[in-house]
């Protein structure tokens, strides 16, 4: 019987220094990563939790240190005492570390409070404040009229339901709309003249082999391969899309992992030259966005994310860490990256 009374004092003071152990490193930890939402937990009552682990846990340590016959009289008294003295003891060591998280981070706890209460209010009041952008380095629609003539045929592939495609001040008569919501883009593109089309049952372009003289990607994924066979010999592609660096301060706080490789003019070119494309030209932008609100910050993000405004007590550390710089900085500020390259198809076809 003494041998089961150490055990128990044993497993329960363990239990409560493990407790207070992983308070110190957690609470620390939490502080270094801003993390708001592990703070905020102990502002409200102490609520005990995870007691079917315990009892489980409970359960594996007498099954290895009992000394006691299996399924014996004694052995099934023991275990239950085993198991009444874990769940106590782990109700104990969680109201220490409870208490040890309030006193010795009190500070980050009120802070966190006063940052949840600003954030819901900006929530609740979000309104058109104003942002400021830098200006862009270049206008895709004018270098792509550069290429353009009466004789072309011309294919623009977007998913902004036409939009792009509508901003063009003239359009060569023979020229196509790849959209992937076609309906939308017939409406927006009724007046233009302009045949919308989509991609085929396998995701190819809907065009035989050497029928555009011209082909421009907005902001769209393709298949080089294809826009290679699809080109006239001589044709031009333009591309013009997003860097790898596009509002990468937001994709950082909600991608727990970093993404390899960068997408930029370089990466594109070397795509191209790799399957015979000559590159004619290319531009690349990089800019910056700045919000001197919250309220500006989540009316952005309601554009671009939805659900990340609607269910924003998920992102409380990421609107936290952007209202802390507001207050530092008087502004939060994200990164713009846009490129655009020409390429150019040789007149002599590739070899196989």
């Amino acid at each position: 019987m003494e041998y089961y009374i150490v055990l128990l004092v044993f497993y329960a003071i363990t239990l409560i220094f493990l407790r207070l152990v992983f308070a110190e490193i957690e609470g620390r930890q939490a502080r270094k990563m801003s993390n708001v939402r592990y703070f905020l937990r102990y502002h409200s009552k102490f609520v005990y939790r995870n007691q079917f682990s315990i009892i489980f846990v409970a359960f594996l340590c007498y099954m290895i240190v009992s000394v006691e016959k299996a399924f014996s009289t004694m052995w099934f008294l023991q275990l239950l005492g085993f198991i009444a003295v874990g769940v106590i003891s782990d109700a104990l060591s969680q109201i220490v570390y409870y208490y040890y998280i309030n006193f010795r981070f009190k500070k980050d706890i009120v802070e966190s409070e006063e940052l949840k209460n600003e954030i819901e209010q900006a929530v609740l009041n979000q309104g058109e404040e104003l942002m400021q952008q830098t200006i862009p380095s270049y206008e895709p629609h004018r270098i792509i009229e550069d290429y353009l003539n009466e004789e072309n045929h011309l294919a623009v592939i977007s998913v902004d339901g036409g939009n792009f495609t509508s901003q063009f001040e003239k359009l060569p008569p023979i020229t196509y709309s790849v959209e992937l919501n076609p309906t939308k883009a017939r409406e927006t593109l009724e007046e233009k003249g302009v045949k919308v089309t989509t991609f085929t049952s396998q995701g190819k372009m809907p065009f035989k082999d050497e029928k555009l003289d011209v082909v421009v990607n907005e902001l769209s994924n393709y298949d080089k391969f294809e826009m290679y066979r699809i080109l006239k010999p001589g044709g031009y592609l333009v591309v013009d899309q997003l860097g790898s660096d596009n509002y990468k301060e937001i994709i950082n706080m909600f991608i727990p992992f970093k993404l390899k490789g960068q997408w930029n003019k370089e990466a594109c070119q070397l795509t191209l030259t790799e399957i015979g494309f000559d590159i004619v030209d290319s531009y690349e932008d990089v800019g910056h966005i700045r919000f001197h609100s919250l309220s500006a910050v989540l009316a952005f993000m309601k554009s671009i994310s939805p659900e990340r405004v609607e269910k924003y007590e998920q992102f409380m550390n990421f609107y936290a860490d952007v209202l802390k710089k507001i207050k530092k900085n008087q502004f939060y500020e994200i990164t713009t990256h846009k490129f655009m390259v020409i390429a150019r198809k040789n007149d002599m076809k590739q070899e196989n």
